[in-house]
């Protein structure tokens, strides 16, 4: 913009035709882009279903946890919704017994990437681990996993 004199002498700012053009140009190219922005937020109105979520998931949709409660469930001799998930985290374990050595049996002797499921029934805690791949196995005296190696994306 070019400052001009008016009757008054007061300086008058001028819209060069240049940028009159390329606002009446982009106006309509920029308006549909920038017309929802923040909308999401701020609409109460707006449908909760169409929000992603990144939510751990459900005993159902974890096969893992899933086969852990149908096993103590039987072992226990209660239905799977008196049982709680206490915790379902990765792990990193000691060796290749997965934190669950038997006596006799040698393992592996190498860091193993793995899982633990916690499970509460009646008041007592019940441990199932297994690896990064296949089952999970009950635990009758389990082994604490390597501290501070648990995944940072671990399911709760």
């Amino acid at each position: 913009m070019t400052p001009t004199q008016n009757s008054t002498g007061t300086d008058q700012r001028r819209i060069r035709p240049a940028a009159y053009v390329l606002a009446v140009l982009l106006g309509p190219l920029l308006g549909p882009l920038l017309a929802g922005c923040g909308s999401e937020a701020t609409d109460p109105g707006a449908n909760v279903s169409d929000v992603p979520t990144t939510s751990s998931p459900t005993p159902a949709e974890d096969p893992k946890v899933a086969a852990a409660i149908a096993d103590l469930a039987k072992r226990q001799g209660v239905k799977s919704e008196e049982i709680t998930v206490v915790s379902n985290d990765k792990v990193t374990w000691r060796d290749g017994s997965l934190g669950c050595p038997e006596p006799g049996k040698m393992y592996t002797m190498v860091l193993t990437d793995g899982v633990r499921v916690v499970l509460e029934a009646a008041g007592k805690t019940y441990e199932y681990h297994g690896g990064e791949s296949g089952p999970v196995t009950f635990c009758e005296h389990p082994q604490e996993p390597v501290p501070g190696k648990a995944s940072s994306d671990a399911p709760q």
